[in-house]
Order: C-alpha cells, then sequence, then structure tokens
C-alpha cells in the first residue's frame, strides 16, 4: 500500500524505462541537427544559387572547376603537369593546388576532352590525390607516357572510363542540362590535329544562360558540330584551340555568336597563340576576350533567370 496516493506500477517497468530513455537520445539529436552548422549533415553547407565555372590560368593548356548549384564539382582537363618551382617561374596554378585552395575535398567526377599533355598531364596528380567516381574520356586512344600513366591509375584505382559521344546526357544534376556535341565516332588517330578535332565538345545550359567549352576542335570538328545549327548558340564560349588560326571557321563563329569567349592560352607561347586572324574575327562579332595569359584565373557565375544573368570576376587569388 502507498503512503500517498495511489501505487503507479507501470514507473517500475523495464518497458517503460525504454521508452522514456529512447525519445530521451531523440530529443537530444534533434536538438545537436539543430543547432549544426549543416543540419548534421541533411544540407550542404556548399550550396549557392548559382552555377560556377573557374577557367584556371595553367599556362598553355586547359583547366576548368565547374561546381554546380547543387553542390557537385567537376573538372575538365587539367593543363600540363609541371613542377612547382616551374608553376612558379611561370607565374600560373597547378590544377591540384587550385583546388586544395578552393577547399575542395572530393570530386564527382572529370572531363577529359583529349589526350594531348596540356589537357591530359595536369589530370595525373589529380587523380592520385582524389578519389573519382568516374570519367568521361575522349574515345580514342593515344600512345604517350602520360596516356600510359593515366590507363594505369585508372585501372589500379578501379575508376570507371566513360566513353564520351555526341548526344550523350550527362547526369551532373536536375538544374542544369549537360550535353556532348562532339565526337560522334572512335578513331584511331596519332595526328596532332586529329586528336584536336576528337575533342569533346560540351554544352551547359542553365536556366537561360548557355555554355559552349569547345575543347581544341580545329575547322573540321567545327563545322560537324554545325550540325545543331542554331542549338550552339551560347552567350558565353571556350575558345576552341587556344585561339589558334586553325579553329576560326567563320560559319561557326557566326552561328554560336559567343557575347564573351574565354582564351585559355599561356604567356608568351611557342605557338604564337592567339592568332591575329582569330582575335580580329572576334572582334568583328562584337565578342568580348577574356584571357588567362592576360587575367589570370576568370571565374563565370551563372544565375540563369534571364539571358544577360551572368558574371566574369577576374581574380588570380580565385
Amino acid at each position: 500500500m502507498a503512503k500517498y496516493g495511489f501505487e503507479q506500477k507501470s514507473f517500475q517497468s523495464r518497458k517503460t524505462n525504454f521508452v522514456f530513455f529512447f525519445l530521451l537520445i531523440a530529443v537530444l539529436y534533434v536538438w545537436a541537427v539543430l543547432l549544426s552548422d549543416d543540419l548534421g549533415g541533411l544540407v550542404q553547407t556548399n550550396l549557392h544559387p548559382e552555377l560556377r565555372i573557374d577557367f584556371v590560368d595553367v599556362g598553355q593548356g586547359d583547366a576548368m572547376v565547374v561546381r554546380t548549384p547543387a553542390g557537385k564539382t567537376y573538372l575538365i582537363d587539367g593543363g600540363t603537369n609541371v613542377t612547382m618551382a616551374d608553376a612558379r617561374r611561370e607565374n600560373r596554378e597547378l590544377i591540384q593546388n587550385y583546388l586544395r585552395n578552393l577547399g575542395i575535398t572530393r570530386l564527382d567526377g572529370v572531363v577529359i576532352t583529349h589526350w594531348h599533355n596540356d589537357h591530359l598531364g595536369g589530370i595525373i596528380p589529380v587523380l592520385r590525390l582524389y578519389d573519382v567516381p568516374q570519367i568521361w574520356e575522349c574515345p580514342t586512344n593515344f600512345e604517350t607516357d602520360t596516356f600510359k600513366k593515366y590507363e594505369d591509375i585508372c585501372a589500379k584505382k578501379r575508376i570507371r572510363r566513360i566513353s564520351a559521344r555526341a548526344g550523350d546526357v550527362l547526369e551532373w544534376g536536375n538544374e542544369l542540362f549537360v550535353q556532348v556535341l562532339h565526337p560522334d565516332k572512335k578513331t584511331r588517330t596519332h595526328e596532332y590535329s586529329d586528336m584536336n578535332n576528337m575533342s569533346i565538345v560540351l554544352m551547359i545550359r542553365y536556366g537561360k544562360v548557355q555554355t559552349l567549352l569547345a575543347g581544341d576542335i580545329e575547322e573540321e570538328g567545327e563545322r560537324e558540330v554545325l550540325k545543331y545549327g542554331e542549338g550552339i548558340k551560347s552567350q558565353i564560349l571556350k575558345i576552341p584551340h587556344h585561339g589558334s588560326d586553325t579553329s576560326d571557321y567563320s560559319r561557326f563563329l557566326k552561328t554560336v555568336s559567343p557575347e564573351i569567349g574565354v582564351l585559355m592560352v599561356g604567356r608568351n607561347n611557342s605557338f604564337r597563340h592567339p592568332s591575329d586572324k582569330a582575335l580580329l574575327a572576334y572582334g568583328a562579332l562584337g565578342t568580348k576576350i577574356f584571357r588567362t595569359d592576360r587575367h589570370g584565373n576568370i571565374r563565370l557565375s551563372v544565375g540563369g533567370k534571364d539571358e544577360k544573368d551572368y558574371r566574369f570576376v577576374v581574380d588570380r587569388r580565385l
């Protein structure tokens, strides 16, 4: 008989104690989630409302970092792999250091437009440092030491290699539309120009802004991409083949009709890129040119709400 009121045996049962303990733990967990910066990992803290493409100053070569509004990160090409001392002397970036300085700890994928060393070389240290789940690559082979190193690393780390073909749509997030426009066939080639014309050409559309990344295609490749007609018209063009006079086919340029051209080129390069002929062709279209040899790193931020909703920032410290 209880001294005060009725005896409540329910508080003495093991079942009730377990339920009470479980509810206490659940409440503590909810409070911990709500007080954390990223809601306990339920929300990514690197989300931002824009598409960002960094055109990285890697000298005579291409390297682009794409960060999507949903927080995914992709690398397109990597420039040439050189020593830190050489990079400092040439006042340019090493792509692996650039990624590290951005605070990027993982890559969701890599695109290698073609196998020339000024696009593939810098990918080698990136693959050694990062776990990369998949690579979209130029659909042919190339017999060089750098290519063999690339194959060995991919095999050792069991990286999924995808041969990219015209018409492929890359699943980089529902907010983006990313399509491969070129090439449409696999060939065996050892010729320099043939390899340029095997470059992967990507079209990235976010909202009402379209960006065309044209690799190193020359006139032959430009003619093939023209099969898409007005579909290739883009506000922003990564100028093909570093502004070479082999990549300024007038019909292609007029169809794309870019408002902005991004020229990735090394200072005082031995190829004498860009050519005066190419610069005059873009000038005649009224295209504004940003150049990595003069502006350093170039960042494109796209809001996409209307056709003018994009902006460029030029700063070597990006």
